[in-house]
């Protein structure tokens, strides 16, 4: 299936609108969906059945998200957090607290950017906690839990243990009743790519502005042209935990 892109506009006016309709961070509005390659899928809070999940699809606490086979998403969290999800993957936006998002990520693997100083996320796993700091991060569950740090810092506990990985470092942690294994440096054959097909040059135009906003703390204003044709004025920012 052919990947689907948000635009920059389509993904403004869910974030940050300054007309009628949603207010990004509103509620329990967790996140908005910014890619979506193959088959993704979403089961919302409440329901049963898992339905299709498309780019511009608003996220809420407690829905869950799963990829088939050769399959991608990405979103981008109220906390200011890009998130890409690889195949295979499933994984639930969980309740967090004032200062630190949460999912929970059963099986799969996700890969991890803050957008912003004050963004911070624990991704729950089967075998450990990670909480990510600041950070590019590849986190993935399959049998092993494999967490490699890119930028920033990762802690990854469990009742067995604690280790703290800065950049260039990766651990495992053989489950729940394993303590994490000492940090290593990380070879040139286990950095990933993958996330890289989760990302065109609107997104990362998408992505550059918000962190800008974010970091300066300076509203962001710009004009876009929504699909009808119609030109809108839209001002906000990234929105600060």
């Amino acid at each position: 299936m052919k990947a689907k892109l948000i635009g920059l506009g389509l993904c403004l006016s869910a974030v940050i609108w300054t007309g009628t309709g949603p207010v990004f961070g509103a509620g329990k509005l967790n996140a908005v969906v910014v890619y979506a390659s193959g088959e993704v899928q979403v089961k919302r809070s409440g329901e049963q059945a898992y339905g299709e999940l498309k780019v511009n699809d608003l996220l809420y606490t407690g829905d869950a998200i799963k990829t088939g086979a050769m399959s991608r998403a990405g979103l981008v969290t109220k906390g200011g957090i890009d998130i890409r999800l690889n195949e295979n993957s499933d994984f639930e936006l969980a309740p967090g607290s004032r200062v630190r998002e949460l999912i929970r990520l059963s099986a799969g693997q996700l890969w991890t950017r803050m957008l912003h100083k004050m963004a911070k996320i624990n991704v729950r796993t089967p075998s450990a906690v990670c909480a990510v700091r600041g950070t590019k991060a590849d986190i993935e569950q399959r049998s092993l839990l494999t967490v490699k740090v890119y930028e920033g810092h990762v802690d990854v506990q469990n009742s067995l243990g604690k280790q703290t990985l800065s950049a260039g470092q990766m651990t495992t942690v053989a489950g729940a009743n394993a303590a994490p294994n000492a940090p290593k440096k990380m070879g040139a054959a286990d950095a990933g790519t993958w996330q890289e097909a989760a990302s065109v040059s609107d997104y990362d135009k998408f992505i550059k502005l918000l962190k800008e906003s974010g970091d300066s703390g300076k509203k962001l204003k710009t004009s876009i042209k929504m699909p009808d044709g119609s030109v809108k004025q839209l001002e906000g920012g990234l929105k600060k935990k």
